[in-house]
């Protein structure tokens, strides 16, 4: 039910909120093609946040080694996306080895993003996956509006990625009744406390995944 093979880099930019449709335009035309063609890439996505403007970049690759040749690559899409929406600028760049992916339904556009950011302990991140798929997955499979689970981890750092996907802003927050008991739970496994936990809710601006990466693996 996973994918274990695949990394991830998420890029994170701030923008301004009225500067949002021109990112997305600026990411379709000029930065999707430029990764689409590098060797190695298996999909990428644009979440936005139209409130706040802040926005994430993600781009899949096929191994370790696909995502390391890819930098150059993203070292100029940035640059370039910089450039093309004045504003804009990069906060950080993340790299992680993706441990899981389920999908109840295909990417779509405008489905609703829980992005979790939790700060670990590296020793622990196995065992705080073990936890996800066994006790979180099965929850968050049965809630109304369910489209995916993608979990990513940085070995390195700690430092664990979860970003659920729900059809609506409403299906999603129905949810998280049922779900924050658990991700506290996981996050506790994981090395992290209260403090270390993030939570993020963003919209699924552009999507184009090929491959495992856009596979239907559950059903909800």
């Amino acid at each position: 039910m996973g994918v274990t093979a695949m990394f991830v880099r998420e890029t994170r930019v701030q923008g301004s909120p009225d500067r949002v449709q021109e990112a997305i335009e600026n990411y379709e035309k000029n930065i999707l093609p430029r990764v689409r063609k590098t060797p190695g890439n298996v999909g990428a996505a644009l979440l936005i946040n139209r409130q706040t403007g802040a926005g994430i970049g993600v781009s899949y690759w096929e191994s370790a080694k696909a995502m390391s040749a890819s930098e150059e690559m993203g070292n100029q899409a940035r640059a370039q996306s910089a450039k093309d929406v004045p504003g804009s600028q990069v906060i950080n760049v993340e790299r992680a080895e993706l441990m899981i992916m389920d999908r109840a339904a295909p990417p779509k556009v405008g489905s609703m993003i829980r992005a979790v950011t939790v700060s670990g302990d590296p020793e622990k991140l196995d065992a705080a996956i073990v936890q996800i798929r066994n006790h979180v997955l099965p929850v968050l499979q049965a809630q109304k509006g369910y489209r995916a689970t993608i979990v990513g981890v940085d070995r390195q750092t700690g430092r664990l990625a979860a970003a659920t996907v729900w059809d609506t802003k409403a299906d999603l927050d129905a949810s998280e009744s049922k779900i924050a008991g658990p991700r506290a739970e996981a996050a506790k496994i994981a090395g992290a406390g209260p403090s270390d936990v993030m939570v993020e809710i963003f919209e699924t601006a552009v999507v184009e995944l090929v491959g495992a990466t856009a596979q239907v693996t559950s059903k909800a």
